[in-house]
């Protein structure tokens, strides 16, 4: 049998013991914050734009947040499993996404997805847009402007074609939202990727296509190709003598531009979100992070995780306007 003076002491030991260790909880500091390497996850293959400006970055953020951030390429299925690895991964500040436009453009072209584009994330900012998308001709097509090709395509129905990169890419969606507006039949031809289908209409294989300003810029100024106009509201710096789709009437063009964000998973801490985000605002204010969205004809963002969130929400259901329109079937 258990005495009472026994029972006392090993209360009061337990009491002392439980008062020792709140004040140890209370006292210790919350972890540090990063305390360990970043993974930026890249959803495409090395050697792109995607994955130049994302090291731009990577590098910047870990001059800034005194981590090392380090890229890993994980290319596959239009970004999915990229974005998939994030989604599924601790939401603990660890790792992160770095995606273009096709976040929002796979729910509309895909009919399930392994991942919930709203719930399974926590958008942190938009970093960038493009000026847009450029119309390019080869030199063998006779029209010198927007509104020679649209006389010349109304003439001939259905004979003109476009390169784009591939179904439901966003040169696809371009190129049917331009037939749409002006009322003409440009016949679509599919490529495996944005880069091969340039390089035919750059051989006269095909007539023309939308390239990004992002990595066509030198492409155009060498006079390889003719652009004869750009899908933005407001002239690029990189191509100023270049006439948008507005100026000729087709303002509807306007939401046909390139997009580059970054997202955590869900659940990640709001505090290390918006270190992040502020973060990347510092950045795009660097002069020579600047220099380099001038000279590839991107646009600074920088955007609060609350906006782009909004954001992200209001394209998904464009781009399913834009398949709508395009005629793209769910895969």
């Amino acid at each position: 049998m258990i005495s009472w003076n026994s029972f006392s002491r090993a209360l009061l030991i337990a009491l002392v013991l439980t008062s020792s260790s709140l004040a140890f909880s209370q006292n210790t500091p919350p972890e540090k914050w990063p305390a360990r390497p970043i993974k930026m996850i890249i959803p495409f293959s090395a050697g792109g734009p995607l994955d130049s400006l994302a090291r731009k970055f990577g590098q910047k953020l870990t001059d800034i947040l005194g981590t090392p951030v380090i890229v890993e390429n994980r290319a596959g299925a239009n970004g999915i499993i990229g974005a998939d690895l994030v989604a599924k991964s601790a939401p603990d500040g660890y790792t992160m996404l770095f995606m273009t436009g096709s976040f929002t453009a796979n729910p509309a072209l895909y009919k399930k997805l392994p991942f919930d584009p709203i719930k399974d994330f926590s958008p942190i900012t938009q970093l960038g847009r493009t000026y847009g998308l450029v119309l390019v001709l080869n030199d063998a097509v006779p029209a010198k402007s927007l509104k020679d090709l649209i006389a010349l395509a109304k003439s001939r129905p259905g004979q003109l074609n476009y390169s784009s990169g591939g179904e439901g890419n966003l040169t696809h969606l371009a190129g049917e939202l331009f037939n749409h507006s002006a009322n003409i039949q440009i016949t679509h031809v599919p490529y495996k990727g944005s880069g091969p289908a340039l390089t035919d209409v750059l051989a006269g294989q095909v007539d023309m296509t939308f390239v990004s300003t992002v990595g066509s810029i030198q492409v155009m100024k060498e006079k390889r190709i003719l652009p004869i106009a750009i899908t933005s509201s407001i002239r690029s710096p990189a191509l100023p003598d270049l006439a948008t789709f507005t100026e000729f009437g087709y303002k509807e063009m306007e939401k046909i531009f390139g997009w580059y964000g970054l997202w955590y998973p869900a659940g990640t801490p709001t505090d290390r979100v918006d270190r992040v985000q502020q973060a990347v605002q510092q950045i795009l204010k660097m002069p020579d992070i600047k220099a380099h969205f001038d000279e590839i004809g991107l646009m600074p963002v920088g955007s609060s995780p609350k906006d782009f969130s909004q954001f992200i929400r209001e394209d998904i259901a464009y781009q399913d306007s834009l398949f709508k329109i395009a005629k793209v079937a769910k895969q």
